[in-house]
């Protein structure tokens, strides 16, 4: 949900905008689903071989199409802004996703936040740039 709503905030063009805004409305009711999860459900985090391992009783039914829902949430907010830089944030994600479900699988969450964490600095990057049109905007009206 945080993605989409923070791309949806510096988009400009209104098309975009019209699909930022149906990804927020997605990721709104699969953050309600997730938060419904976590509290009737449990959830045991366990250390296991230097990563952590999540083991929870989630309904198995909908757990292939949530995680999907995720990722595209998730990672096409970056592919469909027209904000500079936001397609390589977009693509680094997407391969971060893609070597965790690969490499580590049964460990998909600890280590794609561990690769989140990481691109903080892309994210620094972006909105530096941003920042700066922002400023140079500003003095020239």
């Amino acid at each position: 949900m945080i993605i989409p709503l923070s791309v949806l905030f510096m988009e400009e063009n209104p098309k975009r905008k019209k699909v930022l805004w149906t990804l927020l409305f997605v990721g709104m009711a699969l953050s309600l689903y997730y938060s419904y999860c976590l509290v009737c459900y449990s959830v045991t985090p366990r250390i296991n071989g230097f990563h952590i391992k999540y083991y929870n009783n989630f309904p198995k039914s909908l757990a292939m199409v949530a995680f999907t829902l995720y990722v595209i949430v998730t990672i096409t907010p970056l592919f469909i802004s027209s904000i500079k830089r936001t397609h390589i944030m977009g693509t680094i994600m997407f391969l971060s996703c893609l070597v965790t479900g690969i490499f580590y699988t049964q460990y998909l969450t600890s280590v794609w936040c561990f690769f989140a964490a990481m691109m903080s600095c892309v994210i620094f990057w972006i909105l530096r740039d941003a920042r700066r049109k922002f400023r140079l905007g500003k003095i020239s009206i």
